[in-house]
């Protein structure tokens, strides 16, 4: 277990700032997937993101899972080409986050009781997931200008697609 920690150590110490900044965005929003989101407006129990699992939050989980996986593969150093810059994709996949979020917070759950409907109330967990995806979003515009600031867009996903390593031979 001691290596795995070890290598896993190794391929975050591969990682630029604005990748480690990512990385720690897209893991806070899956982290905050299973925290509280909605009170219960009869119970008042509190209901985490994944309990009301639609196309929203699949969505959510998706984009954080990609970031993940994206910076994991540039760590150990794959070659593979991407038609945006790594940038541009982390801004995306984080304003996506946020318009997801918000649309989610503005159609809450609903309880119908008595023949009146009632919404449930929002929790903090909804907030983490916001304030994550705008710091995976601030990473990517980051990463963007620090290492192709004013160059074509295409340009800049040919430079990212470059090995990071020395490939073996």
């Amino acid at each position: 277990m001691s290596e795995h920690r070890r290598s896993v150590r190794m391929l975050v110490r591969m990682l630029d700032p604005e990748q480690r900044l990512a990385g720690a965005a897209a893991l806070a929003i899956v982290v905050s997937m299973f925290t509280p989101w909605w009170r219960d407006p009869v119970f008042g129990l509190s209901a985490w993101g994944v309990n009301r699992l639609t196309w929203i939050e699949l969505s959510v989980l998706l984009v954080a899972a990609s970031v993940l996986l994206l910076l994991f593969r540039r760590a150990q150093g794959r070659v593979f080409h991407l038609p945006l810059s790594d940038g541009t994709l982390a801004t995306g996949a984080g304003a996506w986050v946020c318009l997801l979020v918000l649309v989610r917070a503005l159609d809450p759950p609903t309880r119908v009781v008595a023949g009146h409907t009632l919404d449930y109330d929002l929790r903090w967990g909804v907030a983490l997931c916001l304030a994550a995806g705008v710091l995976l979003a601030i990473a990517g515009v980051r990463a963007r200008r620090r290492y192709h600031h004013g160059e074509p867009e295409s340009v800049a996903a040919d430079v990212d697609a470059q090995p990071t390593l020395p490939l073996p031979r």
